[in-house]
């Protein structure tokens, strides 16, 4: 198999690509219950790693507001947010990977983040998902270049990025705000080698 193939979409989706071992879908406001399930899962887990949430974030009604958002991004061509699972676990949901903020033109350009359930990490999904997610924008975006913004501390995050062939460019200095604070990050880029001028 290569690195990915499109698949019939598969329940709540509207896209779904699968990898060696992982299922990628773009989710329907219908799979809130599953998303909510791994936000709040995860929820200690990935305090680190995020910016501040409320209450109402853990709740179902939020996470069906946040797809219809996805949804409507994905339509208009700006994000692609997968939802990543294991196809022997179809509603467990263990990951997220999201291009967004797609820019064309000149740029041709859009950010990568990501994020993984605790008890799957060290397997190496995420550099799967990460490696399938970049060739799937490349193929059909015709994306230049993906740029990842990695807090210094997350080596994990630092490693998987490098793995999956992104660069360091430099810092973005209080790039974002984590956990309640804007924090440097390091910039890390992909170029897409078979985009020509």
């Amino acid at each position: 198999m290569a690195r990915f193939e499109i698949i019939p979409p598969v329940k709540g989706s509207v896209l779904s690509i699968q990898t060696k071992r992982l299922i990628l879908s773009v989710y329907k406001p219908s799979a809130a219950q599953p998303v909510t399930d791994y936000i709040v899962r995860n929820r200690k887990f990935h305090k680190p790693f995020q910016q501040r949430h409320g209450e109402r974030y853990y709740t179902v009604s939020e996470q069906r507001s946040y797809l219809k958002s996805d949804l409507s991004m994905f339509n208009r061509n700006t994000q692609v947010a997968f939802w990543i699972t294991l196809p022997e676990e179809p509603e467990r949901i263990i990951g997220r990977l999201s291009f967004y903020s797609l820019i064309g033109g000149a740029m041709n350009s859009c950010f990568v983040g990501y994020h993984l359930d605790e008890l799957c990490q060290g397997q190496g999904y995420m550099s799967e998902a990460l490696l399938a997610g970049c060739d799937f924008m490349f193929k059909f975006y015709r994306l230049h270049r993906i740029e990842a913004d990695i807090l210094p501390t997350n080596e994990r995050s630092l490693a998987c990025a490098g793995r999956c062939g992104f660069v360091k460019m430099g810092y973005n200095e209080k790039f974002m705000e984590i956990d309640g604070e804007y924090r440097d990050h390091v910039m890390m880029v992909r170029l897409n080698p078979e985009v020509e001028m």
